[in-house]
């Protein structure tokens, strides 16, 4: 089991390229019927794998050269622990460089027009967002549902199993 903590990165970098893969899928039927999109895709796939990859790329380097010990590590901030603190800032870097996009920059409505990305899913329904204004709020909540998460690390010492 110690594997799996150790070099769960692994597993986190695989499911976003499955994410990529599933998004390049459901892109073709989008494309197909506007190929002007195409290129738009394309930069949305190459985003998701660069900037979804990045903390998992800088905690596989903080597992493999020694300076961290696995995914525990990283759920205590307050360690100081060099790569943790990398971590924990590529983390905030994309949520303010998304944060522009979205908001500033046009990000929510280049998304409202190459829909597939952001869907919600249910028991008998399957809803492609295509509205900027539910994109931005879709973008909020995860961004504070982000921003919790982080703030409890920070202010709680975590039990960390064979620490």
């Amino acid at each position: 089991m110690d594997f799996i903590f150790k070099y769960t990165w692994v597993i986190f970098i695989a499911v976003m390229i499955i994410n990529g893969i599933i998004f390049k899928t459901r892109s073709d039927k989008y494309i197909a019927d506007n190929p002007e999109r195409k290129e738009g895709y394309d930069k949305l796939i190459k985003g998701l794998l660069i900037y979804g990859n990045i903390p998992w790329v800088i905690m596989a380097i903080g597992d493999l050269t020694g300076i961290t010990y696995g995914i525990w590590d990283y759920f205590n901030p307050k360690s100081m622990n060099p790569m943790v603190l990398i971590f924990h800032f590529s983390i905030i870097i994309i949520w303010i460089r998304g944060s522009i996009w979205i908001y500033l920059k046009g990000g929510a409505t280049f998304l409202a027009k190459h829909p597939g990305l952001i869907t919600f899913n249910g028991p008998g329904f399957n809803k492609e967002i295509t509205s900027p204004v539910i994109i931005k709020i879709f973008w909020t909540l995860a961004l504070a549902g982000g921003i919790a998460g982080m703030t409890i690390m920070w202010l709680t010492t975590p039990t960390i199993p064979g620490h």
